[in-house]
């Protein structure tokens, strides 16, 4: 092969290049995606839900839907929903006897656990953000929760 071809020359740099070159991938770690507070946001008449700043936007019809099995009007009804390090959603509200876990990719949440907290439905339902996951509190009770769902106390 003569490398004094310019066209020869300008193949060879770029097979070259190529496979001295990294990856284009970029890849960040350790990220932790939690929120410190939770947050309580309030339908509006679309039934979409967002929080400020506009970390997150969704409609809620569907959650709703999936607590009653019935379609319920949304507009004005909060929900109260934390985000935990890997980046899981936790989704509840006052009279819910779930709460729901959710993954988001690709602009979508996508439901990964629901977890039944109280058959009754639950009474001022709160979340905080823990070592260990989040912290579930309602009815005068706490609740240790992963994205599995319950976490037993003294294992994590």
């Amino acid at each position: 092969m003569n490398v004094r071809d310019p066209m020869k020359r300008a193949v060879m740099f770029w097979l070259v290049a190529s496979l001295a070159l990294p990856g284009c991938a970029l890849t960040i770690k350790p990220v932790d995606f939690s929120w410190s507070y939770e947050s309580v946001l309030t339908a509006d008449a679309n039934g979409d839900y967002r929080a400020e700043p506009k970390t997150i936007a969704f409609n809620g019809a569907a959650l709703f839907q999936a607590e009653s099995g019935k379609k319920d009007a949304v507009a004005g009804k909060p929900v109260r929903m934390i985000r935990d390090r890997a980046g899981y959603y936790y989704v509840t509200t006052e009279g819910f006897k779930h709460v729901y876990i959710l993954k988001g990719a690709e602009g979508k949440l996508t439901l990964k656990k629901k977890v039944l907290i109280d058959p009754n439905g639950m009474k001022k339902p709160f979340f905080n953000r823990r070592e260990e996951g989040i912290e579930l509190v309602a009815n005068g009770q706490s609740h240790l929760l992963n994205k599995k769902g319950i976490v037993p106390r003294g294992k994590k």
